[in-house]
């Protein structure tokens, strides 16, 4: 398996966020597994803490980032969002997988 990172920019997206989501714990899973799929999405990981789900979203801009967030997230089981922008990335590196 390879994992490649690339530089989004040349792909047309300009705003890169952090989404810290706190979603009811029985529906972690289903939540986590169908954010999994959006192609706005980079990463989606479970998390610890007063979010326990993390996601990096890539967008082309912010309204772009907008309707995300009020569209296609907006669901009963996600009771909180709380949204980080990025402005720089100094380092990403991909998941070294054993095996």
């Amino acid at each position: 398996m390879f994992d490649v990172d690339i530089d989004p920019a040349p792909l047309g997206v300009t705003v890169s966020a952090l989404l810290w989501t706190q979603v009811a714990s029985a529906h972690l899973d289903t939540v986590a597994t169908t954010l999994a799929g959006h192609d706005e999405l980079a990463v989606v990981a479970a998390t610890t803490g007063p979010t326990n789900l993390v996601a990096h979203a890539l967008c082309r801009d912010a309204e772009a980032l907008r309707h995300y967030l009020t569209r296609r997230v907006a669901w009963d089981a996600v009771t909180r969002i709380g949204t980080a922008p990025v402005p720089r990335t100094y380092k990403a590196a991909a998941t070294l997988r054993a095996g």
